[in-house]
């Protein structure tokens, strides 16, 4: 069914933006299901090492995790396009008031439930104004029809059937897209995060840190993921520096090994800040100035 004018005047973007905030909340389940399942599978091949059927059990766990990841995918597309087609509504409707508002100021009669724009006798308006007005309101409701259209097929294409599972096929990670993220808005950011398959998010936070770690619109936890990261690995650095200096002075103290004391000593420091809070931005050398989040 076409939407009317009084139609996209009524819609209730409000409830559309409900039902989004319902799919982004499945998606963000469906993203824990697949952390977890990859947490509580990690150790399977220490404590069943060998043998078909402990394959079997690591290679199903990963066809799961793909899986859940896919439906996750498809379910945050639904919020996105849900999202968008609101958005679009109210765009079609603050265009039509403006419209409107117009058209009445130079005189016109507009009535939207009729679908009619007249000039009364007593205004001096032609019928070209009157027609002006007319088409740039038949546009709007073409555009709105157009966005309705639009959303109804890409929804499909993220539709299963209650009794059919999501693919087991996994995309192809996007590593430009990863790198591109530090030169985005954070509202692309989350948007394109959202969408993000899990294991993509987990090897996005494994391979490039510094970009997840320090990209505003991203969830918390996963930039602090990116972060601890991050601060695992400069301090690991740190220790072995500080082991071959102890190695080739004798445990004589020096500056260097001075210095590297009172970086790690930074480091313990923000560790212990941080417990029970996100580290949502850091950069080596300025520990001190690594800003943290309630959990």
């Amino acid at each position: 069914m076409p939407i009317t004018l009084q139609g996209l005047l009524d819609a209730d973007t409000g409830q559309l933006d409900a039902v989004a905030r319902h799919w982004d909340k499945l998606a963000r389940t469906l993203d824990l299901a697949v952390e977890d399942l990859g947490r509580d599978t990690r150790e399977m091949p220490n404590h069943w090492p060998a043998g078909p059927s402990s394959q079997a059990a690591q290679d199903k766990a990963a066809e799961l995790r793909v899986r859940v990841g896919n439906g996750q995918t498809h379910c945050a597309a639904v919020g996105r396009i849900i999202r968008n087609f609101a958005l679009d509504l109210e765009q079609g409707r603050y265009r039509l008031n403006e419209l409107v508002a117009e058209a009445r100021a130079a005189g016109l009669q507009v009535d939207l439930a009729a679908g009619r724009i007249t000039a009364p006798i007593a205004v001096a308006a032609t019928q070209g104004t009157v027609d002006g007005y007319a088409q740039q309101i038949g546009e709007v409701l073409t555009f709105v029809n157009n966005a309705d259209r639009e959303a109804t097929e890409a929804l499909a294409e993220h539709t299963y059937r209650e009794d059919v599972l999501p693919d087991a096929e996994q995309s192809r990670f996007d590593d430009i897209s990863i790198m591109a993220l530090a030169n985005w808005m954070p509202e692309s950011q989350t948007d394109y995060w959202k969408g993000l398959h899990s294991l993509h998010q987990e090897r996005a936070i494994a391979e490039f840190p510094t970009i997840i770690g320090n990209a505003r619109g991203l969830p918390a936890q996963d930039r602090d993921a990116a972060n601890r990261l991050r601060l695992n690995r400069v301090k690991d650095e740190l220790l072995a520096t500080r082991a071959r200096q102890d190695e080739a002075h004798d445990g004589a103290m020096n500056q260097a090994q001075i210095n590297l004391d009172a970086r790690l000593a930074t480091i313990a420091d923000l560790e212990r800040r941080s417990q029970g809070r996100h580290l949502i931005s850091y950069e080596p050398g300025f520990e001190q100035e690594a800003e943290l989040a309630g959990r």
